[in-house]
C-alpha cells in the first residue's frame, strides 16, 4: 500500500525535525517535504500530493490567503496545526483536522498522528475493496472485451440478460470506465484477458 504522505511547514528546525522523526516512525507514513514557510507550498502540493499538511499556526496568520493558494488545500481534512504552548484549544477555531501543541509529550503526538494515519489507511483499504472486481465480474468483463453482447454472455454463462446488465453496470461504476474499448484495455492491462484472446 502507498504510504501516507506528509508535508511539514514549520520555521523552527528542531520542531520540524522532531515531528518528522515521529511521523517517519509510524508504519505506512512518510514525510515527503519539509518547508520553513508557505513560499513553496503550491509546488510541494502539486509534486507530492500529500495526505496531510502539518503547519505552524503562526505561519497561518491569514488562513484565508493559505486556503486560496493555487491548490486549494482542504485544511479541515488535511491540516494538522502546530500550536505554541497552551493555545492549542483556542486554535481549534481555524478548522484544522488536528492540533499538536509544542507542550505535548512525544507519545501524545505519536498517538494523534497514528490515529489519523490509521483512519486514512482504513479509508484507502475500503476504497480499494469497492473498486476490486469480483470473479463473476471479471468473467463478464472478459466476454465484454471479446465483443459478446449481453444476450450472448447470458447464454454462455447460463444467466439472465438482466443479471449480465447489472454486472456490467457494477463493473462500470467500480472502474469508472464506460466504453467497451476502455474496458478492453483495462482487462488486458490487468491480465483478465490476453491480446491473443481477442483474435
Amino acid at each position: 500500500m502507498e504510504r501516507i504522505k506528509f508535508v511539514i511547514i514549520e520555521k523552527s528546525y528542531l520542531i520540524r525535525k522532531g515531528i518528522a522523526s515521529i511521523i517517519n516512525r509510524i508504519e505506512h507514513a512518510t514525510v515527503v517535504k519539509e518547508l520553513e514557510n508557505l513560499d513553496e507550498i503550491n509546488s510541494a502540493l502539486l509534486k507530492y500530493t500529500p495526505d496531510f499538511i502539518v503547519v505552524n499556526i503562526g505561519i497561518l496568520s491569514d488562513i484565508d490567503t493559505f486556503r486560496n493558494t493555487e491548490i486549494k488545500a482542504d485544511l479541515s481534512q488535511t491540516g494538522i496545526g502546530i500550536a505554541s504552548g497552551n493555545s492549542a484549544e483556542k486554535e481549534k477555531k481555524h478548522g484544522l483536522r488536528e492540533i499538536i501543541s509544542t507542550l505535548d509529550e512525544r507519545d501524545d503526538i505519536y498517538n494523534k498522528l497514528q490515529s489519523l494515519i490509521r483512519e486514512k489507511v482504513d479509508s484507502r483499504h475500503k476504497l480499494s475493496q469497492q473498486t476490486e472486481l469480483s470473479e463473476r465480474e471479471k468473467t463478464i468483463l472478459k466476454h465484454v472485451a471479446k465483443g459478446l453482447t449481453n444476450k450472448e454472455i447470458a447464454e454462455k454463462l447460463f444467466l439472465s440478460a438482466h443479471t449480465v446488465i447489472t454486472h456490467r453496470k457494477n463493473i462500470t461504476n467500480k472502474l469508472g470506465i464506460k466504453t467497451i474499448s476502455g474496458l478492453t484495455v483495462y482487462a488486458i492491462l490487468n491480465n483478465i484477458i490476453s491480446i491473443g484472446d481477442l483474435e
